[in-house]
């Protein structure tokens, strides 16, 4: 098998991006590129919308729960101190008992 001859100077093209652009944009037909653009266009309006509506979401959840959870938490521990108090002073059945309702 012969070597390729090495290629001079003169056949190598020096072609800019834009020119290479500009090339990619006369292989394709106009309707396929106005297509393709306006799905492209059409992704990143999507996207916009999806990202604020993720944080309107995720900001209007945080502030309605996270006062809910917090409160929570406070009363649950508040409940777990009295039944510690009662068992110390009372035995170990009086938190048990002190937890069920009474009806």
């Amino acid at each position: 098998m012969a070597a390729l001859p090495a290629p001079k100077d003169d056949d190598i093209l020096v072609e800019t991006y834009y020119e290479r652009l500009e090339a990619l944009k006369e292989m394709f037909p106009a309707g396929l590129r106005n297509v393709t653009r306006k799905a492209v266009s059409g992704g990143w309006t999507l996207f916009t919308y999806g990202k604020q509506a993720a944080w309107i979401f995720s900001t209007t959840a945080m502030l309605m729960v996270l006062p809910y959870i917090v409160s929570k938490e406070i009363a649950d521990t508040e409940k777990a101190q009295i039944a510690q108090q009662r068992q110390m002073l009372l035995g170990p059945q009086a938190a048990v008992q002190g937890s069920q309702p009474r009806y």
